[in-house]
């Protein structure tokens, strides 16, 4: 869980080596960043090696990391490449669990043939052991999916943040990637991963079948209709109430440093004389009490409420085709046509859905639902949100991760399975 702010305080905590021995009273383990030298390995002996890359704040310095990971990149810490490049010289079955705070290379083991699993569990909490051995041991079929891309290497990744020779070292951002970030700029610039954005595996597998899309609420026009109307304004008494009304209780039990609502007896009959006097608060100058138009993208939370409009439905059936149950994870994502006039990514995840526990062979349609936003960049002239008109050169791909192609729909045009 790392150290510093981002830490709590757990009332219990399962480890896995205590959900391993409540499950197997045969189970070995070893607590060491180093391979033990005891340890041996009979041909039908499972090693699951685990190992964990984190981070904290910088009043602690780890292996030379102070607080954020630095000086070990995106690799494993204290020894954790060797200790399962290790664990493979000896076992023949060797299962990787890894506890990270992001993404992590493994390129010096992954493709080791006795590597049998990686199971990510970033950072599970109190009930960590559980959670892994009712992966581990088949108890549940994982349908977790990444949310980041696990690059080949760390030079894949655009350039990170850097400290500027400031004093206390401020840290400069420009934010000259616009959109392009984690698999956008994988995307943009033709980079291989090792594993997508949105992968995952399961115990079984999932075919998608029977696309179509529907249109919900037209998109008749490039920018949302006008905002509703604003409430009247508020109205309240200006009339100054007595003193009496704020000064302290007499029988008031005061506790030591607590906050109260009142006054004493002269502060309140001061406060009173200046209110009830020809005295104008003192409003800087170009101050005005008139309300000024709304902004046409505003609106409640979230803004123009138009925006929230679900424009497009796509359905999807999605059935287990292998012999264990699992559930399936549909990813949607868009692609905005250029005619919108501003550069964006090949694909931008827009919503997902996972399906109830399927068992082999039984289905379940998935809707997946597309809003005005979904589809609309900022249009930095006008201040507000444009659409394609009716939605016209929007794609639409749905599958298990950004690169999982297995429905494409394009607006007017109906949808496709590859």
């Amino acid at each position: 869980m790392g150290w510093g702010s981002g830490t709590a305080k757990l009332p219990y905590v399962i480890t896995p080596q205590d959900a391993v021995a409540n499950i197997s009273s045969t189970a070995e383990f070893y607590l060491t960043d180093s391979f033990p030298s005891s340890a041996e390995a009979n041909p039908n002996d499972i090693a699951i090696v685990f190992i964990n890359s984190d981070s904290g704040e910088n009043f602690i310095t780890v292996e030379g990391n102070p607080g954020d990971r630095k000086s070990s990149g995106l690799h494993a810490w204290h020894n954790g490449d060797d200790l399962v490049k290790a664990a493979a010289k000896k076992f023949s079955k060797v299962i990787v669990v890894i506890h990270t705070v992001g993404p992590i290379i493994l390129e010096e083991w992954i493709d080791l043939e006795p590597v049998k699993a990686v199971l990510i569990a970033h950072l599970p909490g109190q009930e960590a052991g559980n959670s892994l051995t009712d992966v581990l041991f088949g108890d549940y079929s994982p349908s977790g999916h990444l949310p980041y891309t696990i690059p080949y290497q760390e030079s894949n990744y655009p350039s990170s943040v850097g400290l500027l020779q400031q004093p206390f070292g401020q840290i400069q951002d420009d934010y000259t990637e616009g959109l392009f970030i984690d698999y956008r700029h994988f995307l943009k610039e033709q980079i291989t991963p090792r594993y997508p954005f949105g992968h995952g595996l399961s115990y079984t597998t999932f075919k998608f079948a029977e696309p179509s899309i529907s249109v919900v609420t037209p998109l008749d026009t490039a920018y949302p209709p006008s905002r509703p109307d604003k409430g009247p304004t508020p109205t309240y008494p200006t009339t100054i109430p007595p003193p009496s009304e704020v000064i302290w209780p007499s029988s008031l039990d005061r506790i030591w440093r607590y906050l109260y609502p009142y006054l004493n007896a002269a502060e309140a009959n001061s406060a009173a004389a200046v209110a009830n006097s020809s005295k104008k608060y003192p409003y800087p100058d170009g101050y005005s009490t008139t309300p000024k138009p709304a902004p046409r993208a505003g609106g409640a939370e979230g803004g123009n409420p138009a925006l929230w409009d679900i424009a497009f439905a796509v359905d999807v059936t999605v059935t287990n085709t292998g012999h264990r149950p699992g559930r399936a994870v549909a990813q949607l994502y868009v692609q905005l046509p250029e005619s919108l006039g501003l550069e964006t990514p090949p694909r931008q995840l827009r919503q997902f859905e996972k399906t109830r526990i399927l068992e082999p062979g039984e289905s379940e349609t998935v809707t997946l639902e597309v809003t005005r936003k979904d589809v609309s960049v900022w249009d930095v002239v006008v201040q507000d949100w444009k659409a394609p008109v009716r939605g016209e050169g929007v794609r639409i791909y749905v599958g298990e991760s950004v690169l999982d192609e297995r429905v494409v729909c394009e607006v007017g045009n109906g949808c496709s399975t590859l």
